[in-house]
């Protein structure tokens, strides 16, 4: 068994064993919405066999950081399949990190600034 060796981990059948970490890098839209450049960032680093995406919110009090994407809308959802389709299309695997950062978040990044 090397780097190279197929595996299966759960359902996700991957060409060898090397994964990209969740790295946050704040390039969505105010609203967390993702954008082309999140498309481009995630579909460049398709050759890793499974990809985890950066820390993305499930809602919008859930917000730790500014330009951090989200999950919880239609718009963050057509935004996250471009992306998943793009790393699927270049032959890698994609999981999202679902981040909520509780009541640790800031309240400039929350809707009801609370």
């Amino acid at each position: 068994m090397t780097l190279w060796t197929p595996i299966t981990v759960g359902a996700i059948e991957l060409p060898h064993r090397l994964a990209m970490a969740p790295m946050t890098r704040d390039r969505s839209r105010p609203d967390g919405v993702p954008t082309d450049l999140n498309r481009a960032y995630y579909r460049q680093r398709a050759s890793m066999a499974f990809i985890i995406t950066e820390g993305t919110q499930p809602s919008a009090d859930g917000q730790g950081y500014l330009l951090t994407p989200g999950i919880y809308t239609e718009a963050h959802i057509a935004g996250w399949q471009e992306i998943t389709s793009a790393v699927h299309a270049a032959g890698g695997r994609i999981v999202v990190q679902l981040m909520h950062t509780g009541r640790i978040s800031h309240p400039d990044n929350t809707p009801h600034h609370r």
